[in-house]
């Protein structure tokens, strides 16, 4: 598998984060990769989901107590910054979790996506004449410098809260380091795998517009036959190539419309979890604000791509009757409208474990969400700050 080969060092990354538990194995005849069932990879998984919980759990009661011992001193703005740093601590800790577990559990779908990719790379090579083997080094050279930008945005958006902690003289800054950035990392990773999956599946829908918009049905057979008149049967092999051109497009699509349901159950569950002071409060609370800047780019990044995926699709369709046909040939006709009647049906979609859909509409929805959480927030706070007033005066 080409695709294997390619992603090699993305694989390699993801073993060590837990999130990758098939051995890289080359056969002595061939040069592509094949996936190799690895029980210490999976109980290296098993082990550390096991301490991530037993971590988490332990940081909860923690961190819980610990706010009920200074919860009298906080000013009403520290108290707001340290609950939702609070509240991201834990939602970053459970989706770590979340991304453990779900790789574990889905360790063999993720065997089948690469099978069954593997199968639509042969078809398209070996149906639509596409050089699948040439893009090995160009889809790898690309996966490197996404990699390097991920990287370098997440750095310089969490240098701040980072510093801002280990500036606090009440916090533990090693602890906190552990808490927080570990699972970070590996959530970060987490949501380059699933970039990389919907790139995939974007690259073969360009292969199969691109190749839809080429195809012409319609031939000038009379202008043809008349001025050739005796090859009759060469008169046909354009016509018949073009009709074969185009149930091979068919048949490649229904197979990346599976291949997106494998990509759903793979990562569904992991797209679902992602989603007055002194100078150092005001720096704590800036810090916080910047917490959640890689998660909002991820979610951004994410479901833009998702949503110019799944618009391939349409594309296609459009493409598709664009198609020049012979009106007078029944097999055309039909052969049009039961593709037509295929990318009505078998929609692209990509989905948080069947919850929502993930494309643009769910940026209004998280904006909408937020506004409301956060209201509800102050209004508690500002209750509390008015019930701490109260009773002092008394």
């Amino acid at each position: 598998m080409d695709t294997l080969k390619a992603l090699e060092p993305l694989h390699r990354v993801c073993q060590v984060c837990n999130l990758w538990h098939w051995h890289l194995v080359s056969p002595p005849d061939t040069q592509g990769l094949h996936l190799q069932r690895s029980r210490w990879l999976e109980l290296y998984g098993w082990s550390v989901l096991a301490a991530a919980t037993g971590f988490t759990a332990y940081g909860l009661f923690q961190e819980s107590s610990i706010q009920v011992a200074v919860g009298g001193d906080d000013t009403s703005i520290t108290s707001i910054g340290h609950t939702v740093d609070f509240i991201q601590l834990v939602g970053m800790r459970v989706a770590h979790m979340a991304a453990l577990l779900e790789t574990l559990w889905q360790r063999r779908l993720q065997r089948d996506f690469y099978a069954e990719l593997g199968e639509i790379d042969r078809q398209l090579a070996k149906a639509l004449r596409v050089d699948m083997a040439g893009g090995v080094l160009e889809m790898r050279q690309q996966t490197t410098r996404r990699a390097m930008w991920f990287m370098w945005g997440y750095a310089l958006s969490q240098s701040l809260i980072l510093g801002a902690k280990h500036l606090d003289p009440e916090h533990r800054f090693p602890m906190y380091w552990i808490y927080y950035l570990l699972p970070l990392v590996v959530c970060g990773l987490r949501y380059f795998q699933i970039f990389t999956a919907v790139q995939i599946v974007r690259r073969r829908l360009d292969i199969l517009l691109l190749a839809l918009q080429q195809l012409q049905l319609s031939q000038k057979s009379a202008e043809a036959t008349t001025d050739h008149p005796e090859p009759e049967e060469d008169c046909c092999d354009p016509e018949q190539a073009a009709v074969e051109r185009l149930m091979a497009v068919r048949v490649v699509y229904q197979r990346v419309w599976a291949l997106v349901a494998l990509l759903n159950r793979c990562y569904g569950l992991s797209m679902l979890m992602q989603s007055a002071a002194s100078a150092l409060d005001i720096l704590q609370i800036v810090a916080s604000a910047v917490w959640s800047a890689p998660h909002l780019a991820n979610v951004l990044v994410l479901s833009l791509l998702c949503d110019r995926t799944a618009q391939c699709a349409t594309r296609l369709a459009l493409s598709l009757h664009q198609v020049s046909v012979d009106l007078r040939n029944d097999s055309h006709n039909a052969l049009i409208t039961q593709f037509s009647l295929q990318l009505l049906h078998q929609r692209l979609h990509f989905s948080a474990a069947g919850f929502f859909n993930v494309d643009c509409t769910l940026l209004y929805t998280i904006v909408g969400a937020t506004t409301t959480y956060l209201i509800i927030l102050i209004q508690f706070h500002m209750s509390e700050s008015s019930m701490a007033s109260g009773s002092k005066g008394e």
